[in-house]
């Protein structure tokens, strides 16, 4: 049945056994960064002809690319303060990976964050980046705080320490995850009752079920709108909040104790 199929692919998505590193979701994230560079190498090519011509109204992709980049630059700039503007650079490719890996379930294909090994490394590179900023923010005074308020309390801020790193890839696993196992019974529920509607109870009880076009015709009446919502709509929400608590989890450890914290409070209460 496929809901054991679904339990099977489960158990591989947490799996980080060698032999299951090329299995579907691991394809496509690399069918992802492909898509990413080529769209990259399409909008550098449009974009030749406007610096030549800078006063040139944007049109097409070349518009798009530059709302985009507008847009999260305006984000960056808001939530990490004017000097952080060139963090630019690198929340445009994370925010477009992230939200294309979501949505990649809508080409048929396995969604890469359905793999826990692609949100838990993006998390990684933001849990790095956290501890680089405060070292580099706070110098020595950085290992202060594992022994704060009480030298006893080393080994509980010890395993605070890896709160962020859980929570940032546990939260795009787990909604990656749970609308793949619904779309999956989803899709399982619309095939029998198509085949309920097309050859009656008897005859689809008889063979099992039919598995050719007479067997999808209830689908397209309610699949598109849960993709929608479980792709589309759930995708964004969970590329903008991973973003923002990067973005405010980075911009914290910048803050040193000469320095008012009241722009992170304006951050915490928006």
């Amino acid at each position: 049945m496929k809901f054991l199929n679904i339990a099977d692919q489960g158990g591989k998505m947490i799996s980080f056994d060698f032999e299951e590193i090329f299995q579907p979701a691991i394809i496509s994230a690399f069918y992802v960064v492909i898509l990413l560079i080529i769209l990259s190498l399409v909008v550098f090519i449009c974009s030749k002809k406007y610096i030549k011509n800078p006063l040139r109204t944007p049109r097409g992709i070349f518009n798009l690319a530059v709302i985009l980049v507008t847009k999260i630059e305006n984000l960056v700039v808001e939530v990490m303060g004017e000097r952080n503007r060139n963090f630019t650079k690198y929340m445009l490719p994370l925010m477009c990976y992230v939200f294309v890996s979501f949505i990649w379930g809508l080409t048929g294909m396995t969604s890469p964050m359905s793999y826990f090994g692609v949100p838990l490394s993006l998390a990684l590179v933001t849990f790095v980046m956290i501890h680089i900023t405060a070292i580099k923010t706070n110098h020595w005074k950085y290992f202060k705080r594992y022994i704060d308020p009480l030298p006893v309390f080393l080994p509980i801020n010890l395993i605070t320490m890896w709160a962020p790193l859980l929570s940032l890839s546990l939260r795009m696993f787990g909604n990656a995850i749970a609308g793949y196992c619904l779309m999956g019974i989803v899709y399982y529920g619309c095939e029998n009752l198509s085949n309920l509607i097309i050859m009656g109870v008897e005859y689809a009880s008889s063979v099992g079920g039919a598995t050719g076009p007479e067997s999808i015709l209830v689908a397209p009446l309610i699949a598109p709108i849960l993709h929608a919502y479980f792709d589309l709509f759930s995708g964004f929400i969970q590329t903008f909040v991973f973003s923002l608590l990067t973005m405010i989890n980075i911009y914290q450890e910048q803050i040193t104790d000469d320095e008012p914290e009241t722009r992170v409070k304006e951050i915490q209460y928006q």
